[in-house]
Protein backbone atom coordinates (compact mmCIF):
# COMPACT_ATOMS: atom_id res chain seq x y z
CA UNK A 1 0.00 0.00 0.00
CA UNK A 2 1.22 3.65 -0.65
CA UNK A 3 2.38 5.54 2.33
CA UNK A 4 -0.33 7.90 2.96
CA UNK A 5 0.24 11.12 2.34
CA UNK A 6 0.00 14.58 4.63
CA UNK A 7 -2.97 15.51 3.09
CA UNK A 8 -6.23 14.11 3.47
CA UNK A 9 -8.28 14.54 0.23
CA UNK A 10 -6.95 17.40 -2.25
CA UNK A 11 -8.75 15.87 -5.15
CA UNK A 12 -11.82 12.88 -5.77
CA UNK A 13 -9.97 11.39 -8.37
CA UNK A 14 -6.82 11.16 -6.64
CA UNK A 15 -6.19 7.06 -5.87
CA UNK A 16 -7.93 5.78 -3.10
CA UNK A 17 -6.26 5.00 -0.03
CA UNK A 18 -8.65 4.65 2.93
CA UNK A 19 -12.78 4.82 2.97
CA UNK A 20 -15.40 4.52 5.96
CA UNK A 21 -17.96 2.21 5.45
CA UNK A 22 -21.32 1.43 7.28
CA UNK A 23 -22.34 -2.29 6.64
CA UNK A 24 -25.92 -2.66 5.91
CA UNK A 25 -28.73 -3.65 8.85
CA UNK A 26 -32.05 -4.87 8.42
CA UNK A 27 -33.00 -1.03 9.28
CA UNK A 28 -31.91 -0.08 5.91
CA UNK A 29 -35.45 -2.03 4.40
CA UNK A 30 -37.04 1.07 6.15
CA UNK A 31 -35.75 3.14 3.38
CA UNK A 32 -38.09 4.38 0.74
CA UNK A 33 -37.37 2.85 -2.58
CA UNK A 34 -37.06 5.00 -5.61
CA UNK A 35 -40.12 4.97 -8.22
CA UNK A 36 -41.00 1.75 -9.34
CA UNK A 37 -39.23 -0.33 -7.02
CA UNK A 38 -39.83 -2.24 -4.03
CA UNK A 39 -38.09 -2.28 -0.66
CA UNK A 40 -34.25 -3.71 -0.57
CA UNK A 41 -33.84 -6.41 0.81
CA UNK A 42 -31.50 -5.90 4.04
CA UNK A 43 -29.60 -9.64 3.82
CA UNK A 44 -28.84 -9.23 -0.28
CA UNK A 45 -28.12 -5.42 0.48
CA UNK A 46 -25.32 -7.21 2.83
CA UNK A 47 -23.92 -9.34 0.86
CA UNK A 48 -23.32 -6.70 -1.90
CA UNK A 49 -22.13 -4.59 0.59
CA UNK A 50 -19.48 -7.37 1.15
CA UNK A 51 -18.50 -7.50 -2.33
CA UNK A 52 -17.98 -4.16 -2.15
CA UNK A 53 -15.58 -3.83 0.38
CA UNK A 54 -13.59 -6.84 -1.23
CA UNK A 55 -13.60 -5.10 -4.12
CA UNK A 56 -12.14 -1.85 -2.26
CA UNK A 57 -9.53 -4.26 -0.75
CA UNK A 58 -8.51 -5.55 -3.80
CA UNK A 59 -7.56 -2.57 -5.10
CA UNK A 60 -5.36 -1.90 -2.04
CA UNK A 61 -7.80 0.18 -0.38
CA UNK A 62 -7.80 0.17 3.49
CA UNK A 63 -11.38 -0.32 4.85
CA UNK A 64 -12.46 1.29 8.23
CA UNK A 65 -15.73 -0.38 9.04
CA UNK A 66 -18.28 1.01 11.78
CA UNK A 67 -20.83 -0.14 12.81
CA UNK A 68 -23.86 2.31 13.73
CA UNK A 69 -27.00 2.03 15.62
CA UNK A 70 -29.56 -0.16 14.83
CA UNK A 71 -32.14 3.02 14.59
CA UNK A 72 -29.69 4.26 11.84
CA UNK A 73 -31.07 2.34 8.75
CA UNK A 74 -30.04 4.57 6.31
CA UNK A 75 -26.38 5.27 7.98
CA UNK A 76 -25.07 2.84 5.05
CA UNK A 77 -24.97 5.61 2.69
CA UNK A 78 -22.20 7.47 4.86
CA UNK A 79 -20.79 9.61 1.87
CA UNK A 80 -23.78 11.94 2.81
CA UNK A 81 -21.90 12.72 5.87
CA UNK A 82 -19.15 14.32 5.01
CA UNK A 83 -16.84 15.70 2.69
CA UNK A 84 -13.12 15.68 3.46
CA UNK A 85 -10.55 18.20 2.39
CA UNK A 86 -6.89 18.24 2.40
CA UNK A 87 -6.85 19.24 6.48
CA UNK A 88 -9.80 17.41 7.62
CA UNK A 89 -13.50 16.87 7.20
CA UNK A 90 -16.61 19.29 7.17
CA UNK A 91 -19.62 17.78 8.58
CA UNK A 92 -22.87 18.03 7.52
CA UNK A 93 -26.15 18.36 8.46
CA UNK A 94 -28.81 15.95 7.67
CA UNK A 95 -32.74 17.08 8.37
CA UNK A 96 -34.49 13.74 7.57
CA UNK A 97 -35.63 12.70 10.66
CA UNK A 98 -34.44 8.74 9.83
CA UNK A 99 -30.89 10.02 9.78
CA UNK A 100 -30.60 12.28 12.84
CA UNK A 101 -27.49 11.25 14.57
CA UNK A 102 -25.70 9.70 11.67
CA UNK A 103 -23.14 12.74 11.48
CA UNK A 104 -22.16 12.56 15.25
CA UNK A 105 -21.16 8.92 15.03
CA UNK A 106 -19.52 9.74 11.46
CA UNK A 107 -17.63 12.76 13.50
CA UNK A 108 -17.22 10.46 16.75
CA UNK A 109 -14.91 7.76 14.85
CA UNK A 110 -13.05 10.32 12.56
CA UNK A 111 -11.70 12.27 15.88
CA UNK A 112 -11.06 8.77 17.27
CA UNK A 113 -9.14 8.25 14.60
CA UNK A 114 -6.47 11.85 15.52
CA UNK A 115 -8.79 13.06 11.84
CA UNK A 116 -8.91 16.81 12.47
CA UNK A 117 -12.78 17.97 11.88
CA UNK A 118 -12.30 21.86 10.15
CA UNK A 119 -15.93 22.36 10.64
CA UNK A 120 -19.52 21.52 10.91
CA UNK A 121 -22.96 23.05 8.96
CA UNK A 122 -25.22 23.48 11.65
CA UNK A 123 -29.13 24.67 11.26
CA UNK A 124 -30.88 26.04 9.50
CA UNK A 125 -28.29 24.92 6.99
CA UNK A 126 -28.79 21.29 5.28
CA UNK A 127 -25.68 19.48 3.58
CA UNK A 128 -25.45 16.00 2.52
CA UNK A 129 -22.23 15.59 0.91
CA UNK A 130 -23.54 13.53 -2.39
CA UNK A 131 -24.39 16.96 -3.25
CA UNK A 132 -20.43 18.13 -3.02
CA UNK A 133 -17.77 17.10 -5.33
CA UNK A 134 -13.97 18.03 -4.54
CA UNK A 135 -11.67 18.58 -7.86
CA UNK A 136 -8.47 20.04 -6.59
CA UNK A 137 -8.31 24.01 -5.81
CA UNK A 138 -12.82 23.61 -6.65
CA UNK A 139 -15.85 22.57 -4.93
CA UNK A 140 -18.54 21.38 -7.24
CA UNK A 141 -21.85 21.56 -5.56
CA UNK A 142 -25.72 21.68 -5.72
CA UNK A 143 -28.66 22.70 -4.25
CA UNK A 144 -31.40 19.58 -3.99
CA UNK A 145 -33.93 19.09 -1.58
CA UNK A 146 -31.43 17.69 1.12
CA UNK A 147 -28.76 20.52 0.41
CA UNK A 148 -30.10 24.24 1.40
CA UNK A 149 -28.49 27.57 0.45
CA UNK A 150 -27.36 28.38 3.83
CA UNK A 151 -25.64 25.31 4.21
CA UNK A 152 -23.46 26.27 0.79
CA UNK A 153 -22.67 29.22 2.56
CA UNK A 154 -21.63 27.56 5.48
CA UNK A 155 -19.65 25.26 3.79
CA UNK A 156 -17.77 27.69 1.48
CA UNK A 157 -16.90 29.90 4.54
CA UNK A 158 -14.65 26.62 5.35
CA UNK A 159 -13.83 25.95 2.15
CA UNK A 160 -11.99 29.58 1.76
CA UNK A 161 -10.52 28.82 4.52
CA UNK A 162 -8.68 26.02 3.05
CA UNK A 163 -8.47 28.32 -0.18
CA UNK A 164 -10.94 26.99 -1.81
CA UNK A 165 -13.82 28.41 -4.18
CA UNK A 166 -17.09 26.64 -4.18
CA UNK A 167 -18.61 26.86 -7.99
CA UNK A 168 -22.39 26.45 -7.74
CA UNK A 169 -23.82 24.01 -10.43
CA UNK A 170 -27.66 23.58 -11.20
CA UNK A 171 -29.92 20.00 -11.43
CA UNK A 172 -32.32 19.22 -13.07
CA UNK A 173 -36.06 18.64 -11.51
CA UNK A 174 -36.28 14.88 -9.68
CA UNK A 175 -32.70 15.16 -9.32
CA UNK A 176 -32.00 13.84 -6.10
CA UNK A 177 -28.17 14.50 -6.02
CA UNK A 178 -25.41 15.78 -7.67
CA UNK A 179 -23.40 12.22 -7.15
CA UNK A 180 -26.47 10.59 -9.32
CA UNK A 181 -25.34 12.51 -12.21
CA UNK A 182 -21.89 14.36 -11.84
CA UNK A 183 -18.74 11.95 -11.17
CA UNK A 184 -15.09 13.08 -11.28
CA UNK A 185 -12.78 10.31 -13.75
CA UNK A 186 -9.62 11.93 -13.85
CA UNK A 187 -7.73 15.74 -12.94
CA UNK A 188 -10.51 17.71 -15.07
CA UNK A 189 -12.64 14.65 -16.43
CA UNK A 190 -15.94 13.52 -15.09
CA UNK A 191 -18.91 11.53 -16.09
CA UNK A 192 -22.22 13.12 -16.32
CA UNK A 193 -25.56 13.74 -17.87
CA UNK A 194 -25.00 17.37 -19.89
CA UNK A 195 -29.19 17.80 -19.78
CA UNK A 196 -29.59 17.07 -15.57
CA UNK A 197 -26.41 18.87 -14.82
CA UNK A 198 -24.86 22.62 -15.55
CA UNK A 199 -23.43 25.59 -14.22
CA UNK A 200 -20.31 27.57 -13.80
CA UNK A 201 -19.14 24.80 -11.50
CA UNK A 202 -18.50 22.33 -14.85
CA UNK A 203 -16.49 25.18 -16.39
CA UNK A 204 -13.10 23.60 -17.89
CA UNK A 205 -14.13 20.03 -17.18
CA UNK A 206 -14.09 17.53 -19.90
CA UNK A 207 -17.08 15.70 -19.51
CA UNK A 208 -17.82 11.85 -20.89
CA UNK A 209 -21.92 12.35 -21.83
CA UNK A 210 -24.29 9.89 -20.42
CA UNK A 211 -28.03 10.62 -22.22
CA UNK A 212 -30.42 11.91 -20.48
CA UNK A 213 -32.68 8.49 -19.22
CA UNK A 214 -29.32 7.77 -17.48
CA UNK A 215 -29.82 9.23 -14.66
CA UNK A 216 -28.20 7.64 -12.11
CA UNK A 217 -25.53 5.69 -13.74
CA UNK A 218 -23.26 8.42 -13.42
CA UNK A 219 -22.90 7.15 -9.90
CA UNK A 220 -19.27 5.97 -9.63
CA UNK A 221 -16.86 5.59 -7.26
CA UNK A 222 -13.50 6.53 -8.43
CA UNK A 223 -10.53 4.26 -7.37
CA UNK A 224 -7.88 6.16 -9.00
CA UNK A 225 -7.54 8.31 -12.11
CA UNK A 226 -9.30 6.81 -14.68
CA UNK A 227 -10.45 3.81 -12.69
CA UNK A 228 -13.89 3.25 -11.18
CA UNK A 229 -16.39 1.25 -9.16
CA UNK A 230 -19.97 1.38 -10.81
CA UNK A 231 -23.24 -0.93 -10.84
CA UNK A 232 -23.00 -3.55 -13.19
CA UNK A 233 -26.94 -3.20 -13.72
CA UNK A 234 -25.86 0.25 -15.40
CA UNK A 235 -24.55 -1.55 -17.96
CA UNK A 236 -24.75 1.16 -20.91
CA UNK A 237 -22.90 3.62 -18.80
CA UNK A 238 -20.16 1.01 -18.44
CA UNK A 239 -19.88 0.53 -22.18
CA UNK A 240 -19.54 4.10 -22.60
CA UNK A 241 -16.84 4.75 -20.06
CA UNK A 242 -14.94 1.75 -21.32
CA UNK A 243 -14.93 3.24 -24.70
CA UNK A 244 -13.23 6.16 -23.24
CA UNK A 245 -10.33 4.19 -21.83
CA UNK A 246 -12.07 4.63 -18.61
CA UNK A 247 -11.60 1.03 -16.56
CA UNK A 248 -14.82 0.08 -14.90
CA UNK A 249 -14.98 -2.75 -11.78
CA UNK A 250 -18.93 -3.37 -12.76
CA UNK A 251 -20.45 -5.02 -9.25
CA UNK A 252 -23.90 -5.94 -8.48
CA UNK A 253 -25.45 -3.34 -6.28
CA UNK A 254 -29.10 -4.13 -7.21
CA UNK A 255 -30.64 -3.33 -3.34
CA UNK A 256 -28.78 -0.24 -2.79
CA UNK A 257 -30.12 0.66 -6.23
CA UNK A 258 -33.64 0.24 -5.17
CA UNK A 259 -32.47 3.18 -2.96
CA UNK A 260 -31.44 5.69 -5.42
CA UNK A 261 -27.50 5.10 -4.39
CA UNK A 262 -24.64 3.92 -6.28
CA UNK A 263 -21.24 3.11 -5.67
CA UNK A 264 -20.35 6.71 -4.35
CA UNK A 265 -22.88 6.89 -1.74
CA UNK A 266 -21.29 3.75 0.11
CA UNK A 267 -18.18 5.32 1.23
CA UNK A 268 -16.12 8.32 2.77
CA UNK A 269 -12.76 8.68 1.02
CA UNK A 270 -10.75 9.27 4.20
CA UNK A 271 -7.51 10.13 1.71
CA UNK A 272 -6.45 9.49 -1.45
CA UNK A 273 -2.97 10.23 -2.88
CA UNK A 274 -2.85 13.60 -4.63
CA UNK A 275 -3.06 13.58 -8.28
CA UNK A 276 0.49 14.36 -10.04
Amino acid sequence: MERPTTDFVTHEAGRLQCVLVIPPDAGFERVRPIKGEGPPISARAAIEHQVFVRTLESNRVEVVELRAAAHLGMATLVRSTAIMLAGGAVIGRLTDPERRGEEEAVRALLEQRGIPVLGAVEGPGALDARDVVLMGDRIVAAKTRATNAAGLEQLERIAHESGLTLREVTLARGVSHLGDVFSVLDTQLAVAVPALVRGDGLEGVEIVALPRESAGAADCLTLAPRLVVMDLRNAAACAVLKRRKIAVEAIDLYDFGRAGAGPSALALPLRRAPLR
